[in-house]
């Protein structure tokens, strides 16, 4: 390497062999690992996990619903937030904030679920939020979650459906109406 490092643990060549035993245990991630070394009386704090409903206008106007996952006052920041649907897991409509927003000495993270208005509907479906987090050497899961609304819907397709037949069973008493007047009318003026 031109850096003056050798590939055994980045010791750099110009120093004498007394100070690279300081460099032996050096420890190497890869790209994107995040590590926190936190001190010997520091306290792990695990999340406060809640997920938010869809909003009612978002499943009008888009037939869509987005559920939010929030996990907060957790110490230190590392967390992982993992959706599941009736016990499988969920990535496809997932969004998740890349990093944690510090508040005060703890810290929160968000995950957004996106399903259809139909799904959301089902009263049968469980979602769930799974927040994973290290304590004391092994991995915790914190698990919340919610069920489908089984609240009275009103899709665009089934209120055309509803509309159309309301308008023939209007149009079909109608007639009826004008049938039996007719019958009526008849009669009367045979037994006059």
């Amino acid at each position: 390497m031109n850096s003056g490092f050798t590939n055994q643990g980045a010791v750099p060549q110009q120093l004498n062999t007394t100070v690279k035993l300081c460099f032996i245990n050096t420890q190497y991630f890869g790209e994107g690992t995040k590590v926190t070394v936190l001190e010997k009386n520091d306290v792990i704090i695990p999340p406060a996990v809640v997920i938010f409903s869809p909003s009612k206008q978002e499943i009008q106007e888009k037939s869509k619903a987005t559920l939010v996952c929030l996990a907060s006052g957790f110490y230190p920041d590392n967390l992982n937030l993992v959706w599941k649907v009736n016990g499988a897991d969920r990535t496809e409509g997932v969004g998740t904030d890349e990093t944690s927003t510090s508040y005060a000495n703890t810290y929160s993270l968000t995950s957004r679920l996106r399903i259809s208005a139909q799904e959301w509907f089902n009263p049968l479906n469980r979602f769930e939020c799974v927040a994973n987090f290290f304590k004391n050497e092994t991995q915790e899961s914190i698990h919340k979650f919610i069920y489908g609304d089984a609240g009275c819907t009103i899709f665009k397709e089934n209120y055309q459906r509803s509309a159309t037949a309301g308008k023939f069973l209007y149009i079909m008493l109608i007639l009826k109406s004008i049938l039996y007047g007719i019958f009526v009318a008849g009669m009367m003026l045979r037994s006059k």
